[in-house]
């Protein structure tokens, strides 16, 4: 100290220590020893231009990712990107690295989009590895599936919530769409393999894939030794009543299915008969669309026969079904019951009378779906 100038203070053995961590931060983080009052001082000084993947690795202090965030020439905004300024920059950070790989990342969504040629989606899949606990779900558009494997893909991935695929293609022909873009059987051994790994999927979404009942039975391998989905959309494909049948083991007594879409398949009345009988004993579905189906009077009267005495259901699409009277009557039963819980219903493009949507009106207005939304 006696050979400082005057008014200048000597560095402290902490300030020291602390400079030095911040110094060589990049080259040998070390934050697991720093006390919590001095961590901080320690983060909020690292530099912004240290590497990336070690940053997200190391860094905690969600005012160190704002103050990168605020560096992006883009304006990355907290609300449309994330909860935490972290998440918020790793996103973006996905976004501009797939790019380069060839896979479309965007709000922790990984879209890949294969062509088919295995070599390029191997080489899309490499780049994964370096953010895959910041990817939590992922979608295929136009499927081609056999040229990855989903499992390998699913086990890389620990956080995954969300799978998406879809299959036919809008503007293609559609001899060529079903060759090359339907699901396979060995896409659905992979899907099914893939669901039995992840211990947090909750979500399953195959659209526009061609599934018949032969392939929902091999899906419906892994999702009943998955236990978790609770959001499932098999919409626009080809099930018929015994598919349905398989599905309903999923809407069991200690079920916790709570969305289930099966909408523009090849539902009739058995189908509508599996499922009233399914939902006497379900508490856990709380939305279900059915929409394009054949249900017809009959399979409408079995499905809402299942809802008379208690039903956890808030929300209802039936809509192009070929409903008529019946429905409508016993829908009007359910609606003036005390055990009623809807709030949406969708009862369009079928064939209720004048009178039918009268009395629906009515008993809509007596009941707590007044407070939701009605589409007669």
């Amino acid at each position: 100290r006696e050979h400082l100038p005057a008014g200048v203070m000597a560095e402290s053995l902490v300030q020291k220590c602390t400079r030095i961590l911040i110094e060589h931060f990049e080259s040998q983080p070390q934050h697991e020893d720093v006390p919590a009052w001095l961590l901080r001082h320690l983060t909020g000084n690292i530099s912004l231009e240290i590497d990336t993947l070690k940053a997200l690795t190391h860094v905690f202090d969600d005012e160190y990712w704002k103050r990168r965030c605020d560096e992006l020439s883009c304006g990355v905004c907290l609300h449309q990107w994330g909860l935490t300024w972290k998440q918020c920059f790793a996103e973006h950070f996905i976004c501009q690295v797939s790019a380069q790989t060839g896979t479309v990342v965007s709000r922790f969504v990984l879209l890949l989009c294969l062509n088919g040629d295995s070599t390029s989606g191997t080489q899309s899949l490499l780049g994964v590895k370096d953010f895959q606990d910041y990817i939590f779900s992922f979608s295929f558009k136009a499927l081609g599936l056999s040229a990855v494997k989903l499992n390998s893909l699913c086990s890389m991935l620990p956080n995954l919530t969300r799978v998406e695929l879809s299959g036919v293609q809008s503007g293609l022909p559609t001899e060529y769409a079903l060759k090359h873009f339907s699901l396979k059987l060995a896409d659905a051994r992979s899907v099914a393999s893939a669901l039995s790994n992840p211990q947090c999927l909750a979500t399953l979404i195959i659209q526009s894939s061609s599934i018949n009942d032969d392939l929902l039975r091999v899906l419906m391998n892994g999702l009943v030794t998955n236990g978790g989905v609770t959001h499932l959309d098999l919409s626009h494909n080809e099930i018929t009543d015994h598919g349905v049948r398989l599905i309903c083991s999923l809407l069991g007594e200690h079920g916790v299915l709570a969305y289930l879409a099966l909408a523009d398949n090849l539902i009739q009345r058995e189908g509508g008969r599996y499922l009233g009988k399914a939902l006497c004993a379900n508490q856990s579905l709380v939305a279900l669309n059915l929409r394009l189906n054949r249900l017809k009077d009959a399979g409408g009267e079995h499905l809402l026969d299942g809802l008379l005495e208690k039903s956890s259901l808030t929300a209802i699409n039936l809509a192009a079904n070929f409903l008529g009277s019946v429905t409508a009557l016993t829908l009007s039963r359910i609606l003036l019951g005390d055990s009623s819980h809807l709030r949406e219903l969708d009862l369009s493009s079928n064939e209720l009378s004048n009178r039918d949507m009268e009395v629906l009106q009515e008993a809509a207005r007596s009941s707590l779906v007044t407070s939701g939304s009605q589409d007669l």
